[in-house]
């Protein structure tokens, strides 16, 4: 179990990194200009912060991602045998999400932020990826303690 859990964590992983860089690059040289309006729309935006945009311009950014992706790889190592398929996907949108913004950060000196929804900040896929990871492991989290 402990071998097709990494493998698996790690395709999955791999696979959104893949997929978000290649989201991103599109963006970068298909938005020249904002699409849409107000509301929902398209428009590229250089983060310097974390999550929408706090902490803007701070170097620590980096230190901080690499921090947080090291205890949730930390967690995976020592858990890896515990770990059923449903947590291996929710770790892997996290870790997949957190590595792809970590590589824009260290190769772009920012995040390529694209979507943009209402009031809420511009985000991207590697944003909704982290959330719904996060978001995920809450829930199973939630579930696992009602049962025990």
């Amino acid at each position: 179990m402990k071998n097709k859990t990494k493998k698996m964590l790690i395709i999955i992983t791999i696979c959104l990194i893949i997929i978000d860089q290649f989201i991103k690059i599109i963006a970068i040289k298909s938005l020249t200009d904002p699409i849409g309006n107000d509301f929902l729309g398209l428009e590229i935006v250089h983060n310097t912060g974390m999550a929408f945009g706090f902490n803007d311009g701070n170097i620590k950014n980096i230190f901080l991602t690499i921090f947080v992706l090291l205890i949730v790889l930390n967690f995976v190592k020592n858990q890896i045998e515990r770990i059923d398929n449903k947590t291996t996907i929710a770790l892997s949108l996290v870790i997949a999400g957190g590595i792809s913004n970590l590589i824009d950060r260290i190769f772009r000196g920012f995040v390529i932020d694209f979507i943009k929804i209402y009031k809420i900040p511009n985000f991207n896929f590697a944003d909704i990826c982290i959330v719904l990871g996060w978001g995920f492991l809450i829930v199973f989290l939630i579930d696992y303690t009602k049962k025990n």
